[in-house]
């Protein structure tokens, strides 16, 4: 992956995250591809895929005592909605947010409906 990574395979994955594949614009693609190119950037992302959780963690969520705020997309295929729940469940206090139609990236797909859970969020913290 250091050496070679083909554009097909970032548009793909790019697809893979997003709530509606048909919004991934050549130009999209064209910006994650060239993020690849940045120096250090694929030595990262090959590290990132080398580590591997060897303990199950997800028990520890519940000592979360900070304001959270859980963003979601509802086609999110790489970790279910369903994880967004067990969250919600697990956070005392936590909000959560899901955003209907987009995926795994909502941030990306919609950035305004999330900046504006974000605000309206910060605003209830004032």
């Amino acid at each position: 992956m250091q050496n070679v990574l083909p554009r097909r395979l970032i548009e793909a994955s790019a697809r893979n995250v997003y709530g509606d594949p048909s919004r991934v614009t050549p130009e999209l693609v064209d910006r994650y591809y060239e993020l690849t190119l940045r120096e250090g950037n694929r030595q990262a992302l090959g590290q990132r895929f080398r580590e591997v959780q060897r303990e199950d963690l997800s028990a520890q969520i519940v000592q979360v005592r900070q304001p959270t705020l859980i963003l979601w997309g509802s086609r999110d295929r790489l970790i279910p909605p369903e994880q967004a729940a067990r969250f919600h469940k697990d956070i005392a206090g936590s909000q959560l947010k899901i955003f209907e139609g987009l995926g795994h990236v909502p941030q990306e797909e919609d950035p305004a409906a999330t900046v504006g859970a974000v605000q309206a969020f910060l605003a209830q913290r004032r």
